[in-house]
């Protein structure tokens, strides 16, 4: 699992965003698969980066003292 640090993760985040993904939620890591399968049955490509962003970076992200546990969950439309 790649480590960024808080600093570098903005910067990971707008590149991520550039490919053309849409940052959904953080969400802890046991609730992964099941927002992978609900994607994808809507037809979205699913990208998950093992990070969150702070709460100075992200005001919605209010416990991110939990970064080790939670995933941010990207989305794309699926080409086709």
């Amino acid at each position: 699992m790649e480590s960024l640090t808080q600093d570098q993760i903005p910067e990971r985040e707008r590149a991520i965003i550039a490919e053309g993904w849409t940052r959904q939620f953080t969400a802890f890591v046991a609730r992964v698969p099941e927002y992978i399968e609900l994607y994808q049955g809507m037809g979205y490509d699913v990208r998950v980066e093992p990070w969150a962003l702070s709460p100075e970076s992200d005001p919605g992200c209010n416990d991110c003292a939990l970064i080790g546990i939670m995933r941010t969950i990207f989305t794309r439309k699926r080409a086709g």
